[in-house]
């Protein structure tokens, strides 16, 4: 693929996972330099259609939140709220403070955290970990997310989902594969009933829906069209938008 946005790569190491992020066993990271490309090709959707945000995203199978987390960090001014769900409560509770960190509160306290570690053992990596919550402080204090929304939830189950109360604009999700992960349903196309079951909730002014996945999974459904694709390494990216055509 052609990056179109993150033309230059960069150093990354401030985002890496339990640095100032928070991670637990089985809680999953994401490629910082593809997740920001990802998020900017769908700004550029909106942007289009004279829509310049800040927009509503919402990730349903948002493990630890680390790619909602990042993009808060490289992009917040352009984002309203953030809604995270997974089905694992373990993996919630990573998530919750993870997004946390989007907040002055948040970033303090992981601040105070990080600052006992060191002035009891003394470790580089914890010094690196201050030094890159600083770097993370002019974003912060320049945000005006409203408060995420994390909550449990199985979204291939069919359900209403309360939590979510505005429309949503853009689904970012980084779909279950691999070792670490993997869907906890016994449907024989999840990624289906994804589709099916996040599409009440896109917003009818303009939304897209940006998934990653290995190579065996299919990404599509008939109530999306697809408006990009793209393979990097064994994952493919692909964007849609829904299909408002009644009989779709």
């Amino acid at each position: 693929m052609e990056y179109l946005y993150e033309t230059k790569a960069g150093s990354y190491e401030d985002y890496a996972s339990g640095r100032v992020l928070y991670n637990a066993p089985g809680v999953t990271s994401f490629p910082v330099r593809l997740g920001s490309e990802i998020v900017q090709r769908c700004f550029d959707f909106f942007e289009k259609r004279g829509n310049s945000g800040p927009y509503t995203l919402y990730d349903p199978c948002c493990g630890g939140a680390y790619l909602l987390t990042v993009t808060g960090f490289l992009h917040g001014p352009r984002i309203r709220r953030m809604y995270a769900s997974d089905v694992d409560p373990n993996a919630l509770s990573v998530a919750g403070k993870n997004l946390a960190l989007l907040t002055k509160e948040g970033l303090r306290n992981r601040e105070l955290q990080l600052r006992e570690l060191y002035e009891n053992y003394g470790k580089p990596s914890h010094k690196e970990a201050l030094e890159s919550l600083d770097r993370f402080k002019p974003a912060v204090s320049g945000l005006t997310l409203d408060e995420s929304v994390v909550f449990q939830d199985n979204i291939t189950e069919p359900h209403h989902l309360d939590q979510v109360d505005q429309p949503i604009q853009m689904v970012l999700t980084d779909l279950p594969y691999g070792d670490l992960v993997s869907w906890e349903s016994g449907l024989t196309n999840p990624v289906s009933a994804l589709f099916e079951h996040v599409y009440p909730l896109l917003s009818s002014k303009g939304a897209v829906v940006a998934m990653i996945a290995d190579k065996s999974q299919k990404l599509g459904h008939a109530r999306y069209k697809r408006l990009q694709h793209f393979k990097v390494g064994k994952r493919q990216v692909a964007i849609f938008e829904p299909n408002r055509d009644p009989e779709a």
